[in-house]
């Protein structure tokens, strides 16, 4: 939070002294804000109750400083706390607008109620070398760095850390220029912790639509975005953002997950409801996605999506014997991680081998394919597509009939399933052929999509795009930006066989896309298919944040 603001800075010590009943008000400015953070016991209990500590590696973590949110702030550094760092590098912005250069560099220890910090002298004398940088002594007022150091401190010792702060006028060539002078400070056991909070004294559902448009630059993971956001309204520090993600990109090839989404009102609440809020994130940042994957919190639910899946042809020799399949089923359930797991089924599922039927028509036998399912943990299968219909109305009734025998929802096109907390829409578009099968043939079919009697959050799965293909395409792009401006959440993919590489934002961020998973079991080799899972993470505010999870070609695992 910026404290050029009289408002805000009294609203937050409203809310300080009713979290926290000794927190006093009688104090200088930086004393009431520093206060609790220097209560051993509140940095002790928020410790207590985030426990989850990632086994994956992690290069970075985004957490709030307001000490309202310890819990979250605990969340962040305790996930990365197994973690084995020999340099720690924290950076939040300069509240107090105390700065003459762009950023600045602390050169005196930090003192916590655990102990000071170590300095890590080699790196702020590199940093004081440059005009960039100024020397900010202690910056005993400054809570970005302040409100997280204790934590370090307890959860991280002896691990030498160096802080900076940015100033709020800082430019884009300022903060290249200072991703040039970090990134040789910085290697692969470093951590970087980026101390921020996002939107700031809105109303709490302007606040809301802020959120998702910064969710949609954080899962997007590009830095050149940072620059659209506006200051303080999605943030307070864009420099912040932008450096913990370009230097993520360029020292730990990592990326980001979502784990937590909240605001003041949160913890307390207002008289009115709609009252002025900030808003909190928590980013962990990794070179490894399938690790992250088993990490979860009871305060969001996390669903798994997977692309094509078809159990016939050239896996109908591996299905004949369980074992060829166990080394897949073990790795596939690293990847996913808990949660409700959801597929692309690409084909009919029937007892027993039709008269006549060709390798063209997508049959599998109900007998090994639905074991396979069953040990997948498949919750839901979507029959969106053209295959589904390879063998006529009876091939798709009996399809119906085995799912829902062996517990699995069967999703059909254009007919919307509340699944939990979120509602599921499959729709099938229009390739270069199709046959007499409901279709998406033109645009503005999409329109009723604004009518869906529905107020949980909307997620499309798609079957679309030309074969081996991973980007989105002028016509896919028209109809991304048809439902954003319906209000659909996301937009999941499938078909192509090839994964697309990064999730991308339309309708001015609102609406996160995965344009293509590729395949998950399927029956092709070759550098022109790939595939990925897709986790939706949604927060109680009904926010999601999507991720990719990369997996291998598992045919090539069992026939080279």
């Amino acid at each position: 939070m910026l404290l050029g603001s009289r408002v805000s800075f009294c609203a937050v010590l409203t809310f300080l002294s009713l979290a926290f009943p000794g927190f006093s008000q009688g104090e200088t400015k930086e004393n009431r804000f520093l206060a609790a953070a220097n209560d051993p016991a509140i940095i002790q209990a928020a410790m207590a109750a985030e426990k989850v500590v990632a086994e994956a590696r992690i290069t970075g973590v985004t957490v709030p400083h307001h000490i309202l949110a310890a819990d979250l702030i605990a969340r962040g550094i305790r996930a990365a706390s197994g973690g084995d760092y020999d340099r720690i590098l924290v950076i939040g912005p300069d509240h107090f607008r105390s700065l003459n250069a762009p950023f600045g560099v602390l050169t005196e220890p930090a003192q916590t109620a655990f102990g000071p910090l170590m300095q890590d002298q080699e790196a702020i004398a590199h940093l004081r070398a440059s005009d960039l940088f100024e020397d900010v002594g202690s910056a005993p007022r400054e809570h970005a760095i302040h409100t997280l150091t204790p934590f370090l401190q307890a959860m991280m010792p002896g691990i030498p850390v160096t802080m900076i702060t940015t100033a709020s006028r800082s430019q884009r060539r300022d903060w290249d220029g200072a991703v040039e002078i970090l990134a040789p400070l910085l290697g692969p056991k470093s951590l970087i912790v980026q101390s921020t909070d996002y939107s700031h004294f809105l109303p709490r559902d302007v606040a809301l639509l802020r959120d998702i448009e910064t969710l949609g630059v954080i899962v997007a993971n590009n830095p050149e975005l940072v620059s659209t956001l506006s200051q303080p309204s999605h943030l307070d520090s864009k420099a912040s953002q932008y450096l913990q993600m370009r230097l993520q990109e360029r020292v730990h090839g990592a990326r980001p997950m979502v784990v937590a989404h909240r605001d003041a009102h949160d913890y307390v609440p207002s008289d009115t409801g709609n009252g002025p809020t900030t808003s909190y994130f928590v980013t962990l940042y990794s070179d490894d996605p399938s690790g992250l994957s088993a990490l979860s919190w009871e305060d969001h639910r996390r669903v798994v999506f997977g692309g094509d899946v078809f159990l016939g042809r050239g896996w109908s020799r591996v299905l004949e014997t369980r074992e060829a399949f166990d080394p897949i089923l073990k790795d596939l359930e690293k990847r996913r991680g808990p949660g409700a797991f959801m597929v692309n089924l690409e084909g009919v599922l029937l007892e027993e081998r039709p008269a006549g039927s060709n390798p063209v028509q997508h049959l599998m036998l109900a007998k090994s394919a639905l074991a396979v399912l069953e040990n997948m943990g498949v919750d839901a299968g979507n029959m969106a597509n053209n295959h589904s219909h390879d063998f006529g109305s009876f091939g798709l009734e009996e399809t119906f009939r085995l799912l829902d025998a062996s517990g699995i929802i069967a999703l059909i096109h254009n007919r919307i399933q509340e699944f939990g907390n979120i509602a599921l829409l499959p729709l099938s578009f229009r390739r270069g052929y199709f046959a007499d099968h409901p279709v998406i043939r033109q645009i503005e079919q999409l329109e009723t999509v604004c009518d869906l009697a529905t107020r949980k959050p909307v997620v499309v799965l798609t079957h679309w795009g030309a074969d081996y293909t991973n980007r989105v395409g002028p016509l896919e792009k028209e109809a991304l930006e048809v439902l954003a401006n319906c209000g659909v959440a996301a937009v999941i993919g499938a078909h192509s066989h090839l994964a697309s590489k990064q999730v991308t934002l339309h309708g001015g961020g609102r609406l996160q896309a995965v344009f293509s998973m590729g395949n998950l079991i399927f029956d092709q080799t070759g550098d022109d298919v790939s595939g990925a899972l897709v986790e939706l993470r949604q927060f109680e505010k009904g926010t999601i944040a999507l991720r990719l999870i990369p997996i291998p070609n598992y045919y090539e695992m069992v026939v080279r």
